[in-house]
């Protein structure tokens, strides 16, 4: 098997980065008993709920994350044990991918039929939960009147969001009407599908703002929706769902995103995750959000390279006071950009209970981490314009630093609207709206949750995201907060 680089250089940006990929049986039972010894193996230092698919339908892919792990944890003294060991674990084949390569595979993944996608599925090894009938959404309701039971990453085992909603339900400021409601959050990605779930009722929704939003790829046009090309058709949905989802009677139990009825603005600038083809019009994408007075802009996406044009788009949002948040990535050890800039809220992820995902980036470039693993998302599907789809997967097997950028972009319109806009822009009008993206990220980080990961380390950044505690924090004075050096200007300690 070829040498394959491990997290120990994971802030380099040399070009031989190999990542290990395995064929198994195509029964569904022996891939889950290898998936079961591999987080076994891994143990309470890593959170593996799935495996991602690979090249082919009976390949997956070993995190370097989580590779790194085994090799540390097992003493595996070379390539040759690594193999012995998965092998034993029931691989059929263990090969190493350049990075390059895999990416495009990624970039191409799936073939669009009419019936939707078809593709490699992942291996999960969760239970479906009983299945129950499915009704409409109703309109989003007051903090109040939220009811759970709620799913792991909104309560205390994952992002706090739970006691951040009880914060405005018991503030008389916050609990006439949903706090939140004008906060606007841009979303630049595959664009939108109707949904339930996202306010979708006769063909017009209360939570995404199309007639705000645009598409920036693979043409200029008004209408974002997505195109449902191959790649990864819905991601747009899904994570917007994550943030401003709201879907009372789903089965189960209610649904809720972050900041459940934020603004949503679709940017649709892409048709895969992977987006080195499509940086201008990300950089496009950014500056309209700017013009179109964002409040926050969520990438959930990540490139192997830089871009100028998409710093200089960071900057400028940046002195502008929006709040950018970006995903560090996975399977690939190393942070991606544009999460690897300044000026941004770069979220690598957790799994329950503050345990890392092993599936995650990690290394200097991560600010806080987020859930990632074992996430309860909607099922979005390409239907005709005003039939809104409504439901919702049947096992909580979501997972990616996306769902973490998600997780601090509501957390941020949070912190927004228990703040008020107008009043952090007129706080911070001296010495200049950069100020609230470099507070947010500074008092998020400060109150975050310790992770389960080794004391002293600076491969998951401050900790997990805590919405309350953030809540509970005072403002700094206009003045204080130290300015992020420019987003391409090298890896910023202070930012």
């Amino acid at each position: 098997m070829p040498t394959v680089t491990t997290n120990d250089a994971q802030d380099s940006d040399a070009d031989d980065d190999r990542v290990v990929t395995v064929q198994l049986s195509q029964a569904k039972g022996a891939q889950q008993a290898f998936l079961r010894k591999l987080q076994d193996a891994l143990g309470e230092d890593a959170s593996l709920g799935s495996l991602t698919s690979g090249p082919g339908e009976d390949v997956f892919v070993i995190p370097g994350t989580a590779e790194a792990l085994l090799r540390r944890k097992l003493q595996l003294p070379d390539d040759d044990a690594l193999e012995a060991l998965l092998r034993s674990y029931g691989a059929l084949t263990v090969n190493a991918l350049h990075a390059q390569a895999l990416f495009a595979l990624m970039y191409r993944g799936a073939v669009v039929l009419p019936g939707g996608p078809v593709g490699a599925t992942k291996i999960t090894k969760i239970q479906a939960p009983a299945k129950s009938a499915l009704q409409g959404a109703a309109a989003v309701s007051l903090p109040k009147d939220f009811r759970g039971p709620y799913d792991w990453n909104l309560g205390p085992r994952g992002a706090n969001v739970v006691e951040a909603w009880q914060m405005f339900a018991a503030h008389p400021s916050h609990s006439a009407q949903l706090p939140w409601k004008d906060v606007r959050v841009a979303h630049i990605d595959t664009g939108y599908t109707e949904h339930a779930a996202l306010g979708w009722d006769g063909g017009a929704s209360m939570t995404v703002d199309v007639g705000r939003g645009s598409e920036h790829w693979p043409q200029k046009d008004e209408d974002p929706r997505d195109e449902w090309l191959p790649g990864f058709p819905g991601h747009g949905t899904r994570i917007s769902a994550a943030i401003a989802g709201f879907l009372p009677q789903a089965p189960g139990s209610p649904f809720y995103g972050v900041a459940p009825g934020v603004q949503i603005v679709p940017y649709r600038v892409t048709d895969s995750v992977i987006v080195d083809h499509v940086q201008s019009a990300i950089a496009d994408a950014i500056l309209e959000a700017v013009a179109d007075d964002c409040h926050i802009v969520n990438v959930s996406l990540g490139a192997l390279r830089g871009d100028r044009r998409v710093a200089e788009a960071l900057d400028t949002a940046y002195e502008h006071g929006l709040i950018v948040c970006c995903a560090a990535g996975q399977v690939w050890p190393r942070v991606i950009y544009p999460g690897r800039f300044n000026r941004c809220m770069t979220m690598g992820g957790v799994g329950p209970d503050f345990k890392p995902w092993a599936s995650g980036a990690t290394g200097r470039h991560v600010d806080l981490c987020g859930p990632a693993d074992a996430i309860r998302r909607v099922k979005a599907e390409k239907r005709t314009p005003g039939d809104a789809a409504q439901a919702i997967y049947p096992k909580p097997e979501g997972d990616g630093t996306s769902y973490a950028t998600a997780t601090c972009s509501g957390v941020a319109a949070l912190w927004l609207a228990w703040h008020q806009v107008d009043a952090l822009r007129e706080r911070y009008a001296n010495s200049g709206r950069w100020q609230i993206p470099a507070v947010f990220k500074a008092l998020a980080r400060a109150s975050s949750t310790p992770g389960k990961w080794p004391a002293g380390s600076n491969s998951y950044g401050s900790g997990v995201i805590n919405a309350a505690a953030l809540l509970m924090l005072e403002l700094p004075d206009d003045g204080v907060a130290v300015k992020a050096a420019a987003a391409d200007a090298g890896f910023d300690p202070n930012d």
